[in-house]
């Protein structure tokens, strides 16, 4: 099933689809039920949150309904407040939408069989309810877990707001993390050379660096980083054919000799066509870092706060 035949689906059994969390959400009986959509790993989940004073009841029509369907339920449990369920995929999408509707048929009566208590996700208590997304999940939330939420949200943008970017503290952080990524980079080129695909743990290292020391991305410090991973690419890929002549060099008995494996590496790099395999390596761990460090910089995980929607119902 694609995730256009997802959503097809989802109009069908009544739930409402949000595509930035990839996920089907539903409400009735004050339930808040959902559906994710994951096609990389070859499953859907379904989770609702509930509390019941009747467990081992609602534990047994849990059990036989996964007993029922066990060829595509891989897991079926009521833990920390929620009832949830991995279904895995077919290859047939009329196949996976029945599957679906089953399941969301034994929600519903599950629901109206006044066993279990719609409750928050957060606080487990049975109060109004809304549906939110939070960073970039789809969860349910009373009105005092979004206020308390929200609060910590507001602290977390004025922290942001305020905080200012420390360039030279930052250039600095950033230099140690080309220098650490410089050296993951010397070592995996060794086990496995893949045309500079490696690159990316360096922009990583040298963009790591800098937040975590000049506290503040803006866009002249991604393009210092971006220019700061370039020459730490280049620098280690030289480091990385000298090591590799050396490990060599003493695999032959040679001992180790790091004038030698320099002198044998330059003499490598004097051919024309080792020249250009090596500027195309080059030409692709630097397109592999700009697009990693540009995804990087707009994803700023270290300094963007926290940001809660509007009630989705």
């Amino acid at each position: 099933m694609t995730e256009g035949e997802f959503q097809e689906f989802l109009i069908t059994v009544g739930y409402r689809y949000n595509a930035k969390t990839k996920t089907g959400f539903n409400t009735f009986e004050g339930f808040h039920a959902m559906i994710g959509f994951f096609a990389s790993e070859n499953r859907y989940t379904f989770s609702m949150g509930a509390v019941t004073e009747n467990l081992p009841e609602v534990l047994d029509k849990l059990k036989a309904f996964g007993s029922e369907n066990k060829d595509h339920i891989t897991r079926i449990f009521y833990k920390d407040r929620q009832i949830r369920m991995n279904i895995k995929m077919s290859v047939d999408s009329d196949i996976d939408r029945e599957r679906l509707k089953n399941i969301a048929r034994f929600a519903t009566e599950l629901c109206k069989s006044e066993l279990i208590t719609p409750v928050c996700r957060t606080c487990g208590k049975n109060r109004k309810t809304g549906v939110y997304i939070v960073g970039t999940d789809l969860t349910v939330l009373c009105d005092t877990c979004l206020k308390r939420r929200q609060r910590q949200y507001d602290r977390r943008r004025d922290m942001f707001i305020k905080k200012k970017q420390n360039m030279p503290l930052g250039i600095a952080g950033a230099v140690f993390g080309g220098m650490l990524g410089m050296s993951i980079y010397v070592l995996l080129y060794q086990l496995i050379s893949l045309w500079g695909i490696w690159a990316g743990i360096i922009v990583i290292c040298v963009f790591s660096g800098f937040v975590v020391t000049g506290k503040r991305a803006t866009r002249l410090s991604a393009v210092i980083c971006e220019v700061m991973a370039f020459f730490a690419f280049v620098m280690a890929e030289y480091a990385a054919m000298v090591a590799g002549m050396a490990i060599e060099i003493e695999r032959q008995g040679g001992g180790i000799a790091l004038t030698e494996s320099i002198e044998t590496t330059n003499t490598i790099l004097s051919s024309a066509e080792n020249i250009s395999e090596l500027l195309t390596e080059i030409l692709v761990g630097s397109v592999v870092m700009v697009i990693i460090g540009v995804i990087y910089f707009l994803k700023r995980k270290f300094t963007r706060p926290l940001k809660i929607s509007k009630n989705l119902l």
